[in-house]
């Protein structure tokens, strides 16, 4: 009897592990099916691309979650319609894109003329996509016949990685990537569920100031600090200090809603500007989407009031308007009274006025009258941005290390309110909660459209 309950032991052992051997080499088999064919609709799909002709990619930007294209190409024959495509031989994305005609069948193309509009990277699906040219032509039946063209890197730039802004604890990998296929040039964009590396961060807040710079300072019952400092009647207010406060709570109302924030400063310190995890360069050394600078401001009257959200240039508005809809709502304020350098309601745009250029540290200077004033705009966005700091203000400044690049964040700078005026005053010290909440509302509400498009 036990010798048969040991045969039917072993039996039973073998049987398991039959069953367990099966199962893992049905997986296995199941993967490397999946996975190659796949990749042979990939290759089906590039073998059909026209080798004739390729369009010219001259310049290609990620500025926050949007990236644009802009180049040139000429087809070999006249078509009747035109589009610029992502796809992997099923599923096509189109990009919207302006197609201007130059000469016969010759054309120039740009995705957008704002540097945060375009394509959309957070919203596009896991899988391998190339970016195509797709025409339409119709035959003699009226019948639709399509032709696809592939892309030619023309810049010094090469392979970008992007991760998209977290969503439900989870986030995409974008590997944007050059001439994958060996027989045709190609631009891929490789998406893949990964976490998101511990150095990589959503979004970045800077603090403005901080240690020996306290910025604009002000007594809390209105009466102004002596010339030494100090206030005879009144606490003295520090703007790095409001700074901080409004920073810190709008850091947990991020992570409220799931992202990911980074603080240039957590204390009362000075921030290097240039220095490794600066104010100007710590939203792309943790390659956030969005940057964005506390501060609160002065006139020297009194008489000035409001909140002012200062924009890049050639920016679309749509975010800058849910700042302001949403801080004025939250923090029980207005927009500014300020009409200088006003684009609209509570929104602003400062360039440098050409006697500022006059008087550039740096002669020649490289900038122009379409160049960003504020650091904490221009130097975070790179080459959509205009940045400056190439090297030449050493060693008064380190240099930018990312004025020259094509992969930054979109930055935003925050005056809060006037600390010269008592109303503004006081409802900065009372309700820091209020701004932070609609800094981080305004955000909500404009991702949760664009990513409804």
């Amino acid at each position: 009897m036990k010798k048969k309950k040991k045969l039917k032991k072993k039996l039973l052992s073998y049987a398991l592990t039959l069953c367990f051997t099966l199962l893992i080499i049905g997986l296995l088999y199941f993967g490397y099916t999946l996975f190659f064919k796949e990749k042979e609709k990939e290759l089906s799909f590039l073998e059909t691309v026209e080798t004739s002709t390729y369009l010219a990619i001259n310049k290609y930007v990620i500025y926050g979650i949007h990236m644009n294209f802009e180049g040139s190409f000429t087809l070999p024959e006249t078509v009747s319609e035109m589009k610029l495509i992502l796809t992997n031989g099923e599923t096509e994305i189109e990009i919207p894109t302006e197609i201007t005609k130059t000469e016969s069948n010759s054309y120039t193309f740009q995705t957008s003329k704002s540097i945060n509009d375009g394509l959309v990277l957070d919203n596009l699906p896991q899988g391998n996509f190339y970016l195509i040219l797709k025409t339409t032509n119709y035959n003699e039946e009226n019948e639709e016949t399509h032709k696809y063209y592939s892309v030619t890197n023309k810049t010094t730039y090469s392979d970008l990685e992007y991760y998209t802004l977290t969503t439900n604890q989870k986030n995409n990998k974008i590997a944007i990537e050059w001439n994958t296929y060996s027989e045709i040039p190609t631009l891929r964009f490789k998406i893949t569920e990964e976490k998101l590396p511990d150095e990589v961060y959503d979004i970045t807040i800077d603090p403005g100031h901080g240690g020996n710079d306290p910025g604009k300072t002000a007594c809390s019952d209105g009466s102004e600090p002596n010339y030494l400092g100090y206030c005879q009647s009144g606490n003295l207010v520090k703007e790095s200090t409001l700074n901080l406060d409004v920073a810190l709570k709008l850091k947990e109302e991020l992570e409220t809603l799931g992202y990911k924030a980074a603080l240039t400063r957590e204390e009362d310190k000075k921030v290097g500007i240039y220095d490794k995890f600066g104010s100007a360069t710590m939203a792309n050394d943790t390659k956030s989407k969005f940057n964005i600078a506390i501060h609160h401001n002065s006139s020297g009257f009194g008489t000035v009031k409001g909140l002012e959200v200062y924009i890049a240039n050639d920016t679309k508005l749509d975010l800058a308007h849910k700042f302001v809809e949403e801080i004025t709502t939250n923090a029980n304020t207005t927009s500014s009274t300020m009409a200088l350098h006003k684009v609209d309601d509570g929104i602003y745009q400062r360039f440098f006025t050409p006697e500022e250029i006059a008087n550039d540290d740096v002669q020649p200077s490289n900038k122009t009258t379409n160049t960003i004033y504020y650091y904490y705009i221009r130097e975070v966005g790179g080459i959509s941005t205009n940045a400056t700091n190439d090297g030449r203000y050493s060693p008064t400044y380190p240099k930018n290390e990312h004025y020259n690049s094509n992969n930054t964040a979109e930055s935003y700078l925050f005056e809060l309110g006037y600390m010269d005026n008592f109303q503004n005053l006081q409802n900065i010290i009372n309700n820091p909660n209020g701004y932070a909440k609609g800094i981080a509302n305004g955000l909500k509400d404009y991702l949760t459209e664009i990513k409804n498009i």
